[in-house]
C-alpha cells in the first residue's frame, strides 16, 4: 500500500488533500459551534446546513457532468480557490464583530455551490492518478488520511476555540448549568476559520503540481450536448445493477439518519450534558475519526468481502452504527460515547473503502464523474438537508430523535442485508 508514495503525482495529491482535510475538520467543528453559540438553537444549527445543502443537491449532478467534460483536477482547483475566499471572509467578519446570522447563511449557500463541484471531482481524481489494480490501496490511503484528519482536526478545533482543557465536568454536577457563550468563543472561532483558509490555499498550490491522465471519453456523451442526458445515462447504469443501487440507498440512509447526529445531535448532547461542550464535541468526533482511521488501514491490507457479500455486510455494519445513537442516550458518559463511535467509525470506513474501490473498478471511465456525483448526492449532498430536518426534530426532543433514528436504522438496514437482491452484482436483463 505504501509503495504508492513512490509515485510523485500521488504523493503531491495526498499532501494537498491531507492539509485540506485537517482544515475541513476544524471548520466542521467551528461552523456548527458558531451558529449554536450565536443563537442557542439546534434548529438554526441544522437549518444553516440545509441552506448549504440546497445548491449542493441541485448542482452536484451537474458538477459530475462538468468533471467528465473537463477534468477532476481543474474542478478541484476552482472549488478550492472559491472556498478559500469564502472562509477567509468569514474569519475576517467574525474577528471584526461584523458577522450576523444572515451573513452566515449566505456563506453557507455559497459554500454549497462550491462543494457541489468539488465532491464529485475529488472522488473521480484517483483513477486518473493510479492503475486500477492500485485503487484499493489508493482509496485506503485517502480514507486513512480523511479519518486521521477527523481525529486531529476536531482536537485542534477544540483547543483553538476553547483553549487548553484540563478536565471535563458534566453540567448537572454544577449549579446553574454554566456554559460558554459566543463572546467567549469569538476569537477562537475566528482563528479556526483563518486556519481553514490557509489549508485551502495550500491544497490549491499542491494541485498545481499534480499531473493526471485524462479519463476515457464516450463519443455518445461528448456529442450529445445535453447535461441532462449525460446524467440520465449514468443514473440508468446505477439502477441497472441491484447491488450498486442498494449500496447507494445505504449511503443515503446512513447519511440522513446517522451523520446528522454527529454534526447536530452530538454538539447539542455535549452542550446539554457537559460544561466544556466544545471540548467533548471535539473528542467524541475525534474518537469516530480514530476508529475510521484504523478501519481504513485495515481495508488497505485486508481483503474485503467478495462482490456478492459486500453490500449485505456493509448494511450489517450500519445496523451497529444505528444502535450507538440509542446507547449513548441510555448512558451519557463521554467515554462511552467515544468508545461506541470509535467502533462504528472502524466498521463504516472499512466497508466504504471496499465499496468505493469496487464501484470505481466496475464503472466505465466515461461516466465515472457522473456516477460519483450521484454517490455524493446520495450521501454528502443530502447531509445538510438531513441536518436541517433533524435539527428541528432535535429542538423538540434530542433523546427521542436519537432513539427513533436508531430504531429505523437497525430495522431498515437489517431488512436490506437480508434481501437477496443485495447480492446481485450484474446488470439486470
Amino acid at each position: 500500500m505504501l509503495k504508492l508514495f513512490r509515485q510523485k503525482n500521488f504523493s503531491i495529491f495526498w499532501f494537498g488533500e491531507t492539509i485540506s482535510i485537517i482544515g475541513d475538520q476544524i471548520s466542521l467543528i467551528a461552523f456548527p459551534w458558531l451558529v449554536l453559540q450565536m443563537t442557542g438553537s439546534a434548529a438554526l444549527t441544522g437549518l444553516v446546513f440545509a441552506v448549504q445543502g440546497i445548491p449542493r443537491a441541485f448542482l452536484m449532478l451537474a458538477g459530475g457532468a462538468l468533471v467528465d467534460r473537463t477534468s477532476p483536477r481543474f474542478v478541484m482547483l476552482s472549488s478550492n480557490l472559491i472556498r478559500m475566499i469564502l472562509v477567509l471572509s468569514l474569519a475576517y467578519l467574525i474577528s471584526n464583530d461584523a458577522v450576523g446570522i444572515p451573513t452566515v447563511f449566505l456563506m453557507a449557500f455559497a459554500f454549497g455551490v462550491a462543494d457541489a463541484f468539488f465532491y464529485p471531482a475529488s472522488t473521480s481524481m484517483l483513477p486518473s492518478l493510479v492503475r486500477r489494480s492500485e485503487l484499493q490501496s489508493g482509496n485506503a490511503i485517502i480514507q486513512m488520511t480523511l479519518h486521521l484528519g477527523m481525529t486531529v482536526g476536531p482536537v485542534l478545533a477544540a483547543i483553538i476555540i476553547a483553549g487548553e482543557i484540563s478536565s471535563v465536568t458534566q453540567q448537572d454536577t454544577v449549579s446553574g448549568g454554566i456554559s460558554s457563550n459566543f463572546d467567549a468563543d469569538k476569537q477562537g472561532l475566528s482563528r479556526a476559520f483563518y486556519v481553514d483558509a490557509m489549508t485551502f490555499a495550500l491544497s490549491f498550490l499542491s494541485l498545481l503540481f499534480v499531473k493526471a491522465r485524462p479519463l476515457e471519453e464516450s463519443i455518445e456523451d461528448k456529442s450529445s450536448g445535453s447535461i441532462y442526458k449525460e446524467i440520465k445515462n449514468a443514473a440508468r447504469w446505477v439502477i441497472s445493477i441491484p447491488a450498486v443501487k442498494l449500496g447507494f440507498v445505504g449511503m443515503a440512509v446512513i447519511h440522513f439518519f446517522f451523520m446528522p447526529m454527529i454534526f447536530v445531535g452530538i454538539p447539542v448532547w455535549a452542550k446539554q450534558n457537559f460544561i466544556e461542550g466544545a471540548y467533548v464535541f471535539g473528542m467524541v468526533t475525534a474518537a469516530y475519526g480514530m476508529g475510521a482511521f484504523i478501519g481504513a488501514i485495515s481495508a488497505g491490507y485486508l481483503k474485503g468481502p467478495d462482490d456478492k457479500n459486500l453490500i449485505p455486510y456493509m448494511f450489517w455494519a450500519f445496523v451497529f452504527s444505528g444502535s450507538t445513537l440509542a446507547l449513548i442516550v441510555f448512558y451519557n458518559a463521554y467515554w462511552w460515547a467515544m468508545l461506541l463511535f470509535f467502533i462504528a467509525g472502524g466498521f463504516d470506513t472499512f466497508f466504504y473503502v471496499h465499496f468505493t474501490t469496487w464501484l470505481q473498478r466496475i464503472t466505465p471511465e466515461n461516466i465515472l464523474g457522473r456516477v460519483m456525483s450521484i454517490l455524493m448526492l446520495m450521501s454528502m449532498g443530502l447531509l445538510p438537508v438531513a441536518d436541517g430536518i433533524m435539527g428541528f426534530a432535535i429542538e423538540i426532543s434530542l433523546n427521542m430523535t436519537m432513539v427513533a433514528s436508531a430504531i429505523f436504522l437497525m430495522v431498515f438496514c437489517s431488512l436490506v442485508a437480508l434481501n437477496p437482491r443485495a447480492r446481485l452484482t450484474k446488470q439486470a436483463r
